[in-house]
């Protein structure tokens, strides 16, 4: 019968045959050299990524706030104005009142008053109001109808004044995406790309 000593490995032996592990030098700077590649290449790509997030995000954004507006106008059985204003890319707003039925959009409210000022743009008492830093990318405002407003009708969810139809254009941070969100005279709120140099797929 063997001895247990030598059915033992020879820690000797052992460290001998497990001495040449690990990693030589050509190979840790291969490895480096195919992550700086495959980083070159993707950082373009997660660029491109991020600009249409800006647009396509605002876009959402604002087109479910004024469709929300639409729906609201139509539950409550009253006309609501929404007032738009803007100063310039980080300083613009959006408002809504509820207006008299034999009113139009020419008397909206104030958006850039703070809750309980005169003239705010509230509802029920609470402030309704939506502006840049509201958004996920704040900063994406390129272009608005100036200072504006219209109103939707509660019974149909049309505007009450078609040719009040407003656009907001959205323009990603490096300007390589932009995206236009409309209010039709008929009410219909809709994302599109007006600029083929700056689509964005999909729209």
């Amino acid at each position: 019968m063997p001895s247990r000593a030598l059915n033992r490995r020879d820690p000797l032996k052992w460290n001998r045959e497990n001495s040449n592990t690990g990693f030589t030098l050509i190979e840790v700077l291969v490895v480096v050299a195919v992550l700086a590649i495959i980083t070159s290449l993707a950082i373009p790509s997660y660029r491109t990524i991020l600009e249409k997030r800006q647009v396509t995000s605002g876009a959402e954004q604002l087109g479910a706030f004024v469709s929300a507006v639409q729906i609201e106008a139509v539950r409550r059985n009253e006309p609501i104005a929404v007032r738009y204003q803007r100063t310039d890319s980080d300083t613009w707003c959006i408002g809504l009142i509820v207006v008299d039925p034999g009113s139009t959009s020419n008397t909206p409210c104030d958006c850039t008053v703070p809750a309980g000022g005169v003239n705010a743009c509230e509802i029920d008492g609470q402030l309704r109001v939506v502006q840049s830093t509201d958004l996920n990318y704040p900063g994406i405002m390129n272009s608005m109808d100036g200072d504006g407003a219209f109103a939707f009708d509660p019974v149909r969810g049309l505007l009450i004044e078609p040719t009040k139809a407003a656009e907001f254009e959205l323009l990603s941070e490096n300007g390589t995406y932009a995206l236009n969100v409309q209010v039709t005279g008929t009410g219909r709120v809709k994302a599109c790309s007006k600029s083929n140099a700056k689509d964005v797929p999909g729209y």
